[in-house]
């Protein structure tokens, strides 16, 4: 703290980024860090601050065996669910096969195991954005 020649206010200087800071204030006007003692030293307050310091601890950059073990896992996984949306998609409004037609439940397996598809293929696609956002940040 440090005492101010206006009215004797006392001021809080970030740690982090130097900028004076109201004596009532938690956090950091410029940065968003916290300023007092608790604030420091609560979770919840580290992990939702803007300032770098903290969010290269809450979340560091991701480990290149680790983005390319996820790309060899889910990259295949990725493009096999998007080929077999397309040729299901395709097929279905195309040419659709008679046993197909003829067949009510052989159609409604088909439409869960599209419907899984769908699902798998999301997931495969969020682990490689969120490895590859986490690989390629800046340090």
């Amino acid at each position: 703290m440090e005492p101010s020649s206006e009215n004797n206010l006392i001021e809080l200087i970030c740690v982090r980024c130097g900028h004076s800071n109201n004596e009532r204030a938690s956090r950091c006007a410029e940065c968003r860090s916290p300023l007092d003692d608790f604030a420091s030293t609560s979770p919840w307050e580290m992990g939702t601050t803007s300032s770098s310091a903290y969010s290269s601890v809450t979340s560091p950059r991701t480990k290149p065996v680790i983005f390319w073990g996820v790309w060899l896992y889910f990259g295949p996984s990725a493009v096999g669910a998007i080929w077999y949306i397309v040729s299901f998609i395709s097929s279905f409004f195309g040419s659709v096969s008679p046993v197909v037609d003829d067949d009510p439940e052989l159609m409604g397996g088909s439409i869960l195991i599209l419907i899984m598809m769908i699902l798998y293929g999301a997931l495969s696609m969020w682990a490689l954005w969120s490895v590859s956002k986490g690989y390629f940040r800046k340090p």
